[in-house]
């Protein structure tokens, strides 16, 4: 998908959805009925909530039960499958997996030896070489994507687009290790790198940090970036923000937030320029 575009592309028959956590999952399935396409809401266990899909058609698996997951997406005739969600890495040893899971084993094991973009890049491999197409959740709903430009009231002036492309720059040099995909600048230098503590520790780090006065803040001063990382697989590892990232920003006196245009998930968009007019800040997709 071009940045900021909202042409879906698809696939023409149903569509399996391997759902983790979050909002997300439900809004992709609640997109693709509307369109009256056909979907398998495949829930994974302890993460997903099966009661936010209402009446759609969902089954919930195990991590351990990837062969019976294979085994009735072909019994249902499906091709073609989308992963989204957050899901906690779990460890090899933990997966307990079924006599049908047995036979896959040695990939993954192989997977696990890495970081996370080694290990979802394995997962995208394996469904691929099983036959199934996988997308990108900004392939099937674009319209969950950060458009250009601002999403409320609220734009980047010239001085704060310097510092997010200082920001910018900074999450593709640090790509190679595989770390975070965001960061925070502030104070003219960078004050925090997104690690394996997730977007949202390292916001109430540097909201911690202002309130002991270890990190002054002026004016229109403190912007959280986010952005994918070089080469990521933006199919299986689409960065997202959401309305809890804007009120942690807020609680943590930064300015604002500017995002990839066309490679973060915002979800809802209208909702929330909305809340970043409520709260005085800048959301902005940069292209």
């Amino acid at each position: 998908m071009k940045p900021g575009g909202d042409a879906a592309a698809g696939p023409a028959g149903p569509l399996a959805l391997i759902a983790g956590g979050g909002d997300y999952p439900p809004a992709l399935a609640r997109i693709v009925t509307r369109r009256g396409s056909g979907i398998f809401i495949a829930a994974i266990e302890g993460v997903a909530d099966p009661q936010a899909y209402g009446d759609a058609p969902l089954t919930v698996y195990r991590l351990g039960q990837l062969g019976s997951l294979i085994d009735d997406l072909r019994r249902a005739g499906i091709a073609d499958l989308v992963m989204l969600g957050a899901l906690p890495r779990p460890s090899f040893g933990s997966l307990r997996p079924e006599l049908a899971t047995l036979r896959y084993m040695p990939y993954f094991a192989k997977a696990f030896r890495g970081g996370d973009d080694h290990l979802l890049s394995g997962v995208v491999r394996f469904f691929e070489q099983q036959g199934f197409q996988v997308h990108g959740p900004a392939d099937i709903a674009p319209e969950l994507a950060m458009p250009a430009g601002p999403l409320g009231r609220h734009r980047v002036t010239p001085a704060q687009r310097e510092v997010i492309a200082r920001g910018f720059s900074l999450i593709e040099a640090l790509s190679p290790f595989d770390v975070g995909q965001a960061a925070i600048l502030a104070d003219h230098r960078i004050v925090a790198i997104e690690a394996a503590e997730g977007t949202d520790a390292m916001i109430a780090r540097v909201g911690d940090l202002v309130q002991r006065r270890r990190l002054k803040l002026s004016d229109g001063d403190g912007i959280l970036v986010k952005a994918p990382k070089a080469k990521q697989d933006l199919r299986v590892d689409m960065p997202a923000i959401g309305q809890q990232t804007l009120r942690n920003v807020k609680a943590a006196g930064l300015a604002g937030i500017a995002v990839r245009a066309g490679q973060v998930l915002v979800g809802d968009r209208a909702v929330l320029g909305r809340l970043a007019d409520e709260l005085g800040l800048f959301v902005e997709g940069i292209a």
